[in-house]
């Protein structure tokens, strides 16, 4: 009978255990996931930068032909 309660404190040691790791495996993945970026965010990265700047340059030259 104590064996079978010592057993059943280390599955459950075991089982803590495993799913610590498996939530640890899950934040890795998750920032690695974060911090890739697809082709499509990629390009509207891209999208946004130009866009950025051409609004940029638009709000530069009014104010330059204001003043």
């Amino acid at each position: 009978m104590h064996d079978l309660e010592n057993l059943s404190k280390d599955i459950e040691r075991m089982k803590s255990r495993y799913l610590k790791y498996l939530r640890e495996k899950e934040k890795a993945r998750k920032r690695r996931q974060d911090v890739l970026l697809t082709p499509k965010d990629k390009e509207i990265l891209i999208e946004s930068f130009v866009i950025a700047s051409l609004i940029e340059n638009f709000i530069s030259k009014t104010i330059s032909k204001l003043i």
